[in-house]
């Protein structure tokens, strides 16, 4: 690292930062054209899909940036794969693991009072871990119920027709449940927890102070550390 960065630590590359910016476009494309279909009787609903230009609109959008969602996904998927196969430490940090149950404990006890010291974290949190694979489980929930739902007479070719109502079904409370933990447990975490407040702007330049780096992710920032040190030996 350069003199000039040396308060700054690279936590996100580029293609990791373009990564969320589509999902977090496609996502809100996808709130925003769904739940009025959802809601289609409620006043703010109506409102909502005449500026989209009806319905029938409303759906062209949300099939669009649902197959957005699903090539982001796909790609997500094959740069996992690939860096899993690399055999890259860091890259099985998203893993949950027994630690993640201790530091949850621990977190649960300094919060109580009971414990001084916060939990020490490696490059990921047992919160983000949580939110990482409750964003898995809910993008191949939607994904294949809203295939399903796109091509009923295809689907049905090869599954019981019973299962048309139930993607419908799942579709639609599944779509609230993550938009429900989008504006609670991502919004607090992103903008309104001590460290990122007002907002947590690593996401999008690539950059973490050192300070919130050794507050926040000590032992990443010791692994980190030890690993420049051995490249300048």
């Amino acid at each position: 690292m350069s003199k000039k960065d040396q308060s700054t630590y690279v936590r996100f590359v580029l293609s990791q930062r373009l990564e969320h910016i589509v999902l977090m476009i496609s996502f809100t494309m996808l709130c925003l054209t769904g739940l009025p279909q959802r809601y289609a009787a409620a006043g703010w609903a109506q409102g909502i899909l005449r500026l989209l230009g009806g319905i029938a609109t409303a759906r062209l959008i949300h099939h669009f940036f649902a197959i957005v969602l699903l090539a982001q996904a796909l790609y997500h998927v094959i740069v996992v794969l690939g860096e899993l196969i690399g055999v890259r430490p860091r890259r099985w940090s998203m893993l949950p693991g027994l630690k993640d149950v201790r530091d949850g404990l621990a977190s649960l006890g300094h919060l109580l009072g009971l414990r001084k010291e916060r939990p020490r974290y490696a490059r990921f949190d047992w919160k983000q871990k949580i939110e990482y694979w409750a964003m898995v489980w809910g993008t191949v929930a939607m994904g294949v119920t809203g295939l399903i739902l796109m091509f009923p007479v295809f689907a049905t070719r090869f599954l019981p027709g019973v299962l048309v109502p139930a993607a419908k079904v799942m579709h639609s409370y599944e779509a609230v449940l993550a938009f429900l933990a989008i504006i609670t447990w991502h919004f607090y975490n992103a903008h309104l927890a001590a460290g990122p407040f007002p907002l947590d702007t690593s996401i999008f330049t690539g950059k973490i102070s050192r300070e919130r780096m050794m507050e926040e992710h000590p032992l990443e920032y010791e692994e980190w550390m030890a690993d420049k040190g051995a490249a300048e030996r």
